[in-house]
């Protein structure tokens, strides 16, 4: 067991890997927090209204998701640049410790931070303005039912970013996204063809999995979606299943390189 994971050295190398990049982090978390509090004070001060929790969920959404696969596809970055891979590569620690601090650091380290800073500047910003007697501010809430998804969500792009960061050896993030977006459109043009084929429709339009399934028929056009109570709650565990396979593919590319 010692030669595949060892806590001590583990954390040995947490700290190292803290000490030498802990400058860039608090960099990354100065310029989040940038964003939010200019981009909040706009929100706040120039429109009238409060915003409501749809819009801090949009906003909380976008951003954890533009930033966190940004930051995940950097994680690994020392493995790409050639005066990096060799000292990194050659780091007395196995790969599965090296990959569990990436780990560490680009998702529940980062989701912790992310939602704090979040939250200090939707307080910090509400509690200096002043609506009037019949606005009322409420703080976006994610214990509801629909915010478990979006975390779902984002361990699946994260895993996909995280594998990208592995593979590519530049330009991680670029081309991570890049095979993402192909490969989305492959899903799509794939099941509309399967679903032509089993329907019998030629007239059926591009159809997202799990989404509406719209065609055209006798000069009418119609939509059909499945009603399932239980429809976000397979979507997750398919997603969960995706993510523990892309992360378990991350492990393994790491280790053919350290091989």
């Amino acid at each position: 067991m010692n030669e595949v994971f060892s806590f001590s050295r583990f954390r040995r190398l947490f700290v190292k890997h803290t000490m030498e990049h802990y400058r860039t982090y608090l960099m990354s978390i100065a310029v989040l927090a940038g964003v939010f509090i200019l981009g909040g004070a706009f929100v706040f001060y120039m429109i009238p209204e409060p915003p409501d929790p749809g819009f801090q969920t949009a906003v909380f959404v976008i951003l954890l998701i533009l930033s966190g696969t940004l930051f995940t596809s950097t994680v690994f970055s020392d493995y790409g640049e050639k005066t990096k891979a060799i000292p990194a590569l050659t780091l007395p620690a196995t790969a599965l410790e090296k990959f569990l601090v990436g780990w560490l650091y680009s998702f529940p380290i980062f989701i912790a931070v992310y939602v704090g800073i979040f939250y200090l500047a939707l307080y910090g910003l509400s509690s200096g303005r002043h609506w009037d007697a019949n606005q009322h501010f409420f703080v976006m809430n994610l214990r509801q039912n629909g915010q478990l998804l979006v975390f779902v969500v984002f361990a699946f792009l994260h895993g996909l970013s995280l594998f990208g960061a592995v593979y590519f050896r530049k330009l991680q993030f670029i081309k991570s996204g890049f095979a993402f977006f192909v490969s989305f459109g492959v899903v799509i043009v794939v099941n509309s063809l399967f679903l032509k084929v089993i329907t019998g429709l030629s007239t059926i339009k591009l159809a997202i999995p799990f989404g509406f399934l719209d065609f055209d028929f006798n000069d009418r056009s119609y939509s059909i979606t499945a009603e399932d109570t239980d429809l976000a709650t397979k979507i997750m565990i398919v997603l969960a299943l995706l993510t523990v396979l892309l992360w378990t593919a991350a492990y393994f590319r790491l280790k053919e390189k350290q091989v």
